[in-house]
């Protein structure tokens, strides 16, 4: 085989093929991920319109037994007739919001109905609650409502997401799936919802809907919340999922080539102007040392610079196995980065160790800053190594990462700092939000190669992505535990917090204390100026409440309109005190748009360990104080 045969072959084996093996792992690993990303989008969607479901029906359930009090006892006593009767119970409908009502007896027969009952298939929340009286085996009251479609839609429209409410066949009753079309390829024995907190863990499976392929989860509501067995599904169409994976692939295959194509030029010119002048200077060096001039002709001075033309040709291979090498360990990270979605310290240090190491920098230094969609988060730095900025060449580091990050400074701009250390950095961009910022240094012991900022602006990118997953999965977080209307903490996560706060009494000797407050005739508000000005009124205590504790207080919605507040170390004496200064700011409430409307409130008091030592036994403690409050005359804190 001739010289620049080998040479050529040579050439194709060190660049090409380990180039062509990295784009093939690359947009493996890259479709791959994209798949994971989907499936984590639609658990949590579905995560959040569980959490969502579930508190409309805790709402359904507290308006239904506020509903059914002595007066509705005595209407259907007065009601003689099942004409009265019926016309009773549409007025009951609709004075407290609800689509329907069933009335049957202690043996389950059907007394009365009105309104929409789910008899047409119609997905529909039910709430029950019992009724003693002169009937025998008394009577149970069933109150419905319509699923809340509006507000399910906008958790999934937010993800790119598809949804449907279906049924035990499998046919679509809401969503935007298409009412009455049918899903095949459901499991037979879908994930049901445990009620509990956190992010669900559900299957993923490949849905036919119509013409359509689907990658989609199901989620089997509680039976005992709906009038038929009803499934949340949430996919998304497998076209979708494979573009962005199949356009990557073909993106890495389009360069490939092209780069192949460049490669073989290059290699063949290469090939020829290296063997070319060998092919006259083989007998030539073949009499005389290597790099030695054999003669006066411009041979010989060709072969005076032969050595040296070795020499810078071992250099160039060296530089571009080294690049060849830095590529590798970029592109290896890149993986860590994407699996780092959970940890912002352990993001920002992989991505700065992933600089370091495929750079050759000197250090790295990467900030996260606090973004408007961050929920609760402070900003967040790290270096790598640590002792390499110190105090003066870290606080330059960091004020020309803000510098880079507002666009004072170009980013890719190599700047010089005060003790002579060059350094480049790069925002942390995602739609436009600036997240963060990554800054690399160098020195003369460790120079800037040419394909730092390369490398640096491709990290840049993947961790600032990295940033808004993790961003976007505390929000949702957020919002499975918060109330939707007033922003507070929902029962199940206030649940929880007593129970934490009980563990620390407990273990240290503590004490604490927990209010129950329930709105005094907040029926009447909506009765006499409508839902929107309960709404307000609501919102308004929530927020005399939240002003009005302190920093380590818990205040939660409890449901309707009844409220907790968690105490820790207060005693009784002094958790009275607060529950008198928090009627009173209720009392004061002034509403612009309602000026009519006003509250008082009820308040009941229980300690830890006076009234009880677990969190069901507070809080009941509570409750009972809080009736006796009401039955004394409303509007006064009572303890237990």
């Amino acid at each position: 085989m001739k010289l620049h045969h080998k040479l050529y072959l040579f050439f194709v084996a060190v660049v090409l093929v380990p180039l062509l093996v990295a784009t093939i792992a690359t947009a493996v690993m890259l479709k791959r991920a994209g798949t994971e990303t989907y499936e984590a989008r639609i658990q949590s969607a579905i995560t959040a319109s569980a959490a969502l479901i579930s508190e409309q029906n805790d709402s359904l359930a507290a308006d239904l037994e506020t509903a059914v009090d002595d007066d509705f006892t005595l209407a259907l006593l007065d009601s003689d007739s099942s004409e009265g009767f019926q016309a009773f119970l549409q007025g009951f409908v609709v004075s407290n919001g609800f689509i329907g009502v069933i009335v049957t007896d202690g043996n389950g027969v059907v007394l009365a109905e009105t309104g929409l009952t789910g008899g047409g298939g119609e997905p529909l929340m039910k709430a029950s609650a019992s009724l003693e009286g002169p009937w025998e085996n008394g009577l149970d009251i069933v109150a419905l409502r319509l699923f809340d479609e509006e507000a399910l839609g906008r958790i999934f429209d937010n993800q790119g997401l598809q949804w449907a409410l279906v049924d035990s066949d499998g046919v679509v009753t809401a969503g935007s799936l298409g009412q009455g079309a049918g899903i095949m390829g459901m499991p037979a024995d879908p994930a049901a919802d445990p009620g509990g907190e956190g992010m669900l863990t559900l299957d993923s499976f490949e849905a036919q809907v119509g013409e359509e392929e689907l990658l989609a989860a199901v989620l089997a509501l509680p039976e005992e919340a709906t009038t038929s067995p009803v499934f949340l599904v949430s996919g998304i169409s497998t076209s979708v999922t494979s573009a962005a994976a199949d356009s990557a692939i073909w993106a890495g295959l389009a360069t490939m080539a092209a780069v192949t194509i460049l490669a073989a030029v290059l290699g063949w010119l290469l090939a020829r102007t290296i063997t070319r002048p060998l092919r006259e200077l083989t007998e030539t060096i073949a009499e005389g040392e290597e790099g030695e001039a054999v003669g006066d002709d411009e041979i010989g001075a060709i072969t005076e610079t032969f050595g040296s033309m070795q020499k810078s040709m071992r250099d160039y291979i060296s530089e571009l196995e080294e690049s060849k090498t830095q590529l590798l360990l970029a592109l290896s990270y890149t993986g860590e980065i994407l699996g780092s979605t959970t940890d912002r310290n352990r993001l920002i240090k992989t991505t700065a160790e992933a600089a370091r190491l495929a750079t050759g920098a000197s250090g790295v230094w990467v900030e996260l800053f606090d973004t408007q969609h961050s929920v609760g988060h402070k900003p967040i730095s790290t270096a790598v190594p640590y002792e390499y900025f110190g105090n003066d060449l870290g606080n330059q580091a960091r004020r020309m990462a803000l510098a880079v990050a507002e666009g004072r400074v170009p980013a890719g701009d190599m700047q010089v700092l005060k003790n002579g250390t060059e350094a480049v950095a790069y925002p942390l961009l995602h739609d436009r939000k600036v997240l963060g910022s990554l800054l690399a240094a160098f020195d003369e012991e460790h120079p800037p190669e040419e394909s730092a900022n390369r490398i640096l602006g491709s990290l840049a990118a993947q961790a600032a992505s990295a940033v808004e997953n993790i961003y976007y999965g505390e929000l949702q977080q957020h919002m499975a535990i918060t109330d939707s209307m007033t922003g507070l903490y929902n029962f199940r996560y206030i649940y929880d917090f007593i129970d934490l706060e009980l563990s620390k009494c407990q273990r240290y000797g503590r004490t604490m204390s927990v209010c129950i407050m329930d709105l005094d005739d907040f029926k009447s508000v909506n009765d006499n100026y409508g839902h929107q000005a309960g709404d307000e009124l609501l919102k308004a205590v929530a927020a005399v409440l939240s002003e009005g504790v302190r920093g380590a207080d818990m205040v939660a919605r409890y449901g309707g309109e009844e409220f907790v507040i968690v105490l820790p170390e207060t005693h009784k004496r002094d958790a009275m005190m607060i529950a008198e200064k928090l009627r009173e700011g209720i009392a004061r409430i002034n509403l612009p748009d309602y000026a009519d409307v006003s509250t008082t409130a009820s308040i009941g008091v229980a300690s830890y360990q006076e009234d009880a030592q677990d969190t069901p036994g507070l809080l009941g403690k509570a409750d009972e104080a809080l009736y006796k409050a009401k039955a004394t005359g409303k509007n006064r804190s009572v303890s237990a």
